[in-house]
């Protein structure tokens, strides 16, 4: 039975929920740390079995749909930030596809051995890594999380952004409920709350590695913490639309994508190029998708309340397209649902605000003269925003959609292009081949360690054995084309 929240339980919800401990002076921090390095080496002696059965037992406890809804609803109800039914289905589709992606694969001893070069490869855990929630889709990324480090051994000390706490903590409880269940240390996953800044600043640093969700902001504590970490990096998902494009489909996707949980996802798609012969009737089709297109003037209106002071205002982050509309003084029609508001403007224009990421259920649509400029412009909008993330390609089929596609990776500085799909595939989907995730990384050019998707695979230690093999020296000539090699062989150490 789904368990309803609502102000007159929601006290009784949060005082059976512990909230944890804080990390507020150095002996609470020690003790923390200790609780979680003992439960740590409770794992030294698991197996693979073991292993997999302690991730069945907590994937279980993060997809049951009562407690989920409950926890989604007190996310919303403390973020103001997108919508209970949105948030349960993304958060059990990538805890599903996390579970799906983990099973069968090895974490434990030796999982790979290379005969031809006498080499194998040992799995160990990092250690006690921190886990830095963000305030949109935190139990997802708390239990994505939590699912990948326990698979790899790893203690997981959560850190959730302030409004979130209550819900992260009922989901903590939930998961030491299921380790204690099937025997596990409890203390491989706790939670911090009430840490300022600075008392984060000191969990990490005193981490062994670090696991982040979040904006630019988090990603630069991550990294200047001194603690080797993976992140996510912002979004700014620009697809291109070009004249082969099924009109139908990519409006959908792109609506859908762009709306989904008010937008709220780094993966929203946040700006359209279209080609310009296909523009009108790409816009129509938004329009009976339930896009509201704006005018010339409530672009600029939507641009001045959005961004008040060349920032995002937090008060309207995250709320749907009508209670946005309302707060910017646009008319909203009635008799229809309305899910995105669109802005269209002549021309790209890097750096203006509508061109940046919006977390919100806002696009920002712009017409293109030749594919080659599409491209180009897709370049310098993620330049600004969004650098390294995703970009899209809606296309037809045949060889000139395989060179576009081929032309868009070439060009761009992205870890992702999607085809003929939404950019909200760039954390997983069970349509197209991409690992499922919560943190969404973006290499070098966003400022990120990696350049795919973080996985169970970025979260532990490898130890490689080597043994003596036959010397094979190459030859110089060969490697080098050079027709007179030194003739001095070379040594083996």
């Amino acid at each position: 039975m789904t368990e309803q929240v609502t102000g007159a339980n929601r006290v009784a919800l949060r005082d059976r929920a512990p909230l944890g401990d804080g990390v507020h002076t150095p002996a609470a921090l020690d003790a923390l740390m200790g609780r979680a390095r003992a439960a740590g080496e409770s794992t030294d002696h698991w197996d693979q079995a073991r292993v997999d059965q302690v991730v069945r037992a907590v994937g279980r406890a993060c997809y049951r749909e009562d407690l989920v809804r409950a926890l989604c609803a007190l996310v919303v109800a403390g973020t103001r930030m997108g919508t209970t039914e949105d948030l349960v289905e993304l958060h059990r589709l990538r805890v599903l596809g996390t579970m799906r992606d983990l099973h069968g694969q090895r974490t434990v001893g030796v999982i790979a051995r290379d005969d031809e070069r006498r080499t194998a490869t040992w799995a160990k855990p990092l250690g006690v890594v921190a886990l830095v929630t963000p305030a949109t889709a935190p139990c997802t990324a708390l239990a994505t999380g939590v699912l990948s480090l326990l698979k790899t051994r790893n203690s997981v000390v959560v850190t959730p952004h302030p409004a979130t706490a209550e819900p992260l903590a009922r989901m903590v409880e939930a998961v030491r409920h299921a380790l204690r269940e099937v025997g596990a240390e409890e203390d491989l996953v706790q939670l911090v709350v009430g840490a300022d800044r600075n008392g984060s600043r000191e969990l990490m640093r005193a981490a062994d590695f670090v696991v982040a969700t979040g904006g630019a902001g988090t990603v630069t504590r991550v990294y200047t913490s001194g603690t080797p970490a993976v992140s996510s990096g912002p979004g700014n998902a620009t697809a291109v639309v070009d004249e082969y494009a099924d009109l139908d489909t990519a409006a959908e996707l792109i609506n859908k994508g762009a709306c989904f949980n008010n937008g709220t996802s780094c993966s929203s798609e946040s700006n359209a190029l279209v080609d310009a012969r296909a523009l009108g009737a790409f816009r129509e089709r938004l329009r009976a998708g339930g896009a509201l297109l704006l005018s010339d003037e409530e672009a600029v209106r939507l641009e001045r309340h959005l961004w008040p002071d060349g920032r995002p205002d937090r008060l309207l982050v995250g709320r749907s397209a009508v209670e946005i509309a309302r707060a910017c003084g646009i008319p909203v029609p009635t008799g229809r649902a309305v899910t995105t508001l669109v802005a269209t403007m002549p021309a790209v224009e890097p750096g203006r605000p509508l061109f940046t990421e919006k977390l919100a259920p806002v696009l920002t649509l712009a017409p293109y003269r030749t594919f080659d400029g599409a491209v180009r412009d897709v370049q310098d909008v993620l330049a600004h925003s969004g650098r390294g993330h995703s970009c899209a390609l809606h296309t037809g089929d045949g060889p000139v959609a395989e060179a576009r596609v081929d032309r868009l990776a070439r060009a761009t500085k992205v870890c992702r292009v999607l085809v003929n799909q939404s950019t909200m595939g760039n954390a997983g989907s069970f349509g197209n081949g991409m690992e499922f995730t919560s943190v969404v990384s973006t290499g070098s050019w966003g400022g990120c360690g990696v350049s795919e998707n973080v996985t169970w695979r970025h979260l532990f230690n490898r130890t490689t054995v080597s043994h003596p093999r036959p010397t094979r020296v190459p030859s110089p000539a060969e490697l080098f084309d050079d027709p007179n090699p030194a003739a001095t062989p070379l040594d083996p150490w």
